[in-house]
């Protein structure tokens, strides 16, 4: 909750600073944004969690990427790190996809990352303020979830495996989407970001709490904690959510302008 609360207040600072809130995924200024095909507006390359670093107290690491995200991918910034994470390094010892280079490493050698920032709030193709961008009232929005560091669950839950990581930019390095920080990004329309997998729900399930390594889902996010999970909302505070939550109000609360109430379980 600590880490959450850092995030929420780095994300407001931001938003002061520049009267919106930074994207999931951007370009620096002149280039072209694929998502929309106009030039970006951001100082770098870089994700959301690499904008927040000058307002995370991470100053030295956000000027040392020298404009890219990626120059520094292997930084560990143990604000992005879940201690009750139950995630092995090597997931083929019990049949799971994941192998990682380290416990905060994963397998691409970049700084793993075990929260998730919501794809629909941090638009890529137009962010706005977090007033506007959560439309549905920014108590009501969640805007960060947490993810295992490395969800690979073995063949009798599925297999698949994301590995994400706070730096990962797909739009410079789209090689393995599976790599992305974010979630909601097959909702969102931009399935590519992330490969399909940690959208808002799959089927009858929204998210997991406490899962194993071995059940864990790739295609919903999780967390380490078995009573629920614990997001961080639009207005920086964060909450621990239910695990018994209907995949009805997860959604509700994960979309941030369907206009749709969130229901009591809430």
């Amino acid at each position: 909750m600590n880490n959450i609360a850092q995030i929420g207040k780095a994300l407001h600072d931001f938003q002061s600073a520049y009267g919106r809130v930074p994207p999931v995924e951007g370009v620096p200024t002149g280039v072209t944004n694929p998502y929309t095909g106009q030039p970006g507006k951001e100082t770098a390359y870089g994700t959301f969690w690499f904008y927040l670093l000058p307002y995370m107290e991470q100053n030295p690491v956000y000027n040392a990427a020298n404009g890219n995200s990626h120059n520094v991918g292997n930084v560990v910034i143990k604000s992005y790190l879940c201690p009750s994470d139950p995630s092995v390094v090597n997931a083929n010892q019990y049949g799971g996809c994941g192998v990682m280079q380290s416990q905060e490493i994963q397998r691409n050698g970049f700084a793993s990352s075990n929260y998730a920032a919501n794809v629909m709030v941090f638009e890529p193709r137009g962010t706005q303020s977090i007033e506007v961008a959560c439309a549905d009232g920014t108590s009501n929005t969640v805007a960060v979830a947490e993810r295992y560091r490395n969800c690979s669950p073995d063949g009798a839950h599925g297999g698949g495996c994301t590995l994400p990581a706070w730096a990962w930019n797909t739009i410079v390095n789209g090689g393995d989407p599976w790599s992305s920080p974010t979630f909601g990004a097959q909702t969102d329309g931009i399935g590519q970001m992330n490969a399909g997998g940690a959208d808002i729900s799959n089927g009858s399930v929204a998210f997991q709490a406490g899962p194993s390594a071995q059940a864990c889902n790739w295609y919903v996010t999780q967390g380490g904690h078995e009573s629920g999970m614990v997001v961080g909302l639009g207005d920086g505070s964060g909450r621990l959510v239910s695990q018994g939550i209907s995949v009805t109000t997860w959604r509700r609360a994960c979309t941030p302008s369907d206009g749709l109430p969130l229901g009591s379980d809430w």
